[in-house]
């Protein structure tokens, strides 16, 4: 079997993370379903358009509240799609494999419905995309990474770089949801200091 450890130090290796990331891989698998069927029936467009975030006022008048949930599993493009499962490989894994299935499944879940909320009161158009529960996941191990740093252990992370790479990404390109990655990040990285109380 080949394994190799991930960005932030768990492992990746498909038969490990069917093993002790299984949610990991079912929800990069829902996400990368949903996108394939959707384009090879030609009614991406259509599932970005019933499915996506939209404004709050919007899903109140219409009572849509799915949107809150489906908008996390739906991507606008291969790169969009590609750029979030790696990371979520990443990020899924180390945080499942150091945690249960069962609380990186609520967490996930929960953070990912707070962003939808946040892109709902904030943006004026349809959001999509893991982007948001991605990104809290991102803040909730720099949380950690910092702690570690802050006791005097070392860290083979790349957690603080590629915080920081994506903050300034969210930041520059008009396409990207500055509200969806700030606002995962800021509950991924508070969560743990909630908890603590």
């Amino acid at each position: 079997m080949n394994y190799y450890r991930g960005a932030f130090g768990g492992v990746i290796s498909l038969d490990y993370m069917k093993k002790y990331s299984p949610v990991t891989l079912i929800i990069i698998a829902v996400n990368v379903i949903i996108f394939l069927i959707s384009n090879v029936l030609g009614i991406h467009r259509d599932i970005i358009s019933l499915g996506g975030m939209a404004p709050i006022e919007y899903i109140f008048q219409t009572n849509e509240y799915w949107r809150f949930l489906t908008s996390m599993f739906i991507h606008s493009s291969v790169m969009h799609l590609v750029f979030n499962m790696v990371i979520l490989m990443h990020a899924g894994a180390y945080f499942e494999q150091k945690n249960k299935s069962k609380e990186f499944l609520q967490f996930y879940i929960f953070t990912g419905l707070f962003v939808s909320l946040c892109s709902g009161l904030f943006v004026d158009g349809i959001s999509v995309g893991a982007s948001g529960a991605i990104f809290a996941l991102l803040g909730y191990i720099l949380y950690y990474d910092l702690l570690a740093r802050k006791r005097g252990y070392g860290s083979n992370s790349i957690i603080l770089p590629l915080v920081v790479v994506n903050v300034i990404i969210t930041l520059l390109i008009p396409q990207v949801s500055t509200v969806g990655h700030l606002s995962g990040l800021f509950i991924g990285y508070y969560i743990p200091l909630w908890l603590k109380k």
